[in-house]
């Protein structure tokens, strides 16, 4: 079986400037509650100069005295220049869709970048005793309609 390489590289890694968000008050109340993540990837292609951006958005929620309540929010953007991107993308309508592959290795980029995001911005809070998110980019790949079938266990 012949396997095709695609050259791509990161060019820009970078916190979206205004989108994080720690809520101290809701830090305060937060004690041994159980907090959810979620997650949301926005794709943004630039077929003409080969680029493709992630913007990869993270959200920490709690049930916080009976009212569901965002902890933090987070956002970064990871910026990639792919070779031949246009062999890469299909168009389904106005949307633009990248590779499964392509995009499951661009994707575990972003999400790393937006991990160690996390570690920085929860360092002086209560929220640094937590575990970082781990994101099974299995299931996020099918939540982004990528995949075949969701799996198993999603632990967002």
């Amino acid at each position: 079986m012949e396997t095709a390489s695609i050259n791509f590289r990161l060019l820009s890694v970078r916190e979206v400037e205004g989108a994080t968000a720690i809520n101290r008050r809701a830090l305060r109340r937060l004690g041994r509650t159980p907090v959810n993540v979620d997650m949301n990837v926005r794709v943004v292609p630039d077929l003409d100069h080969s680029m493709v951006s992630l913007i990869v958005t993270c959200s920490y929620v709690a049930v916080i005295g009976l009212i569901r309540t965002r902890v933090l929010s987070c956002s970064t953007v990871s910026t990639f220049e792919i070779e031949n991107l246009a062999a890469h993308v299909t168009m389904q309508g106005e949307e633009v869709i990248v590779g499964g592959k392509l995009m499951q290795t661009m994707l575990g980029i972003a999400v790393g970048a937006l991990r160690g995001v996390i570690a920085v911005r929860t360092a002086d809070t209560p929220l640094r005793f937590r575990p970082l998110p781990v994101i099974d980019l299995t299931a996020l790949m099918y939540r982004l309609h990528y995949g075949n079938a969701p799996s198993a266990a999603i632990p967002m």
